[in-house]
């Protein structure tokens, strides 16, 4: 991959906000306020291309909006996130459940992983979604 001025730009944008999940026109805009101008195509084949390599996560939302997050550290085997089906805010399970949980969840799943492999398999990317109302939405009248 060519470290052109968008791609650069692009991987200080998501380095910059780590816990955050682009999507396309999210990063287009950024970019654009940051005065790299790339088209949505652009945008696109380089999110992808990042995500080839192993740099960036991409999942799709509830919305069946995809998305694109910078890969949490390699150790980890698994990525939960909680989504908000009304706000689209994206929570990961160590910022809400706190390390004892997290720990519990990922050593659960390092087994199934460790399982899966026994089988023959390879998983490359592991993650568990949650979907529901965050605490905003869910207190807030309005979106009832």
């Amino acid at each position: 991959m060519r470290a052109t001025r968008a791609t650069k730009a692009l991987l200080a944008l998501v380095e910059s906000q780590p816990g955050v999940q682009w999507s396309v026109a999210e990063v287009q805009a950024r970019l654009q306020k940051m005065g790299v101008e790339v088209n949505r195509v652009t945008s696109y084949r380089l999110l992808d291309r990042l995500a080839a390599a192993g740099k960036l996560v991409k999942s799709v939302d509830a919305e069946r909006l995809t998305r694109y997050a910078l890969r949490a550290d390699a150790q980890e085997p698994l990525q939960v996130r909680y989504e908000c089906t009304d706000c689209h805010s994206v929570q990961s399970l160590e910022e809400r459940a706190g390390d004892a949980a997290t720990a519990r969840v990922n050593q659960a799943m390092a087994q199934y992983l460790q399982v899966l492999q026994e089988q023959g398999l390879a998983p490359e990317q592991t993650e568990l979604r949650l979907q529901g109302l965050c605490a905003d939405c869910k207190h807030d009248p309005d979106k009832s």
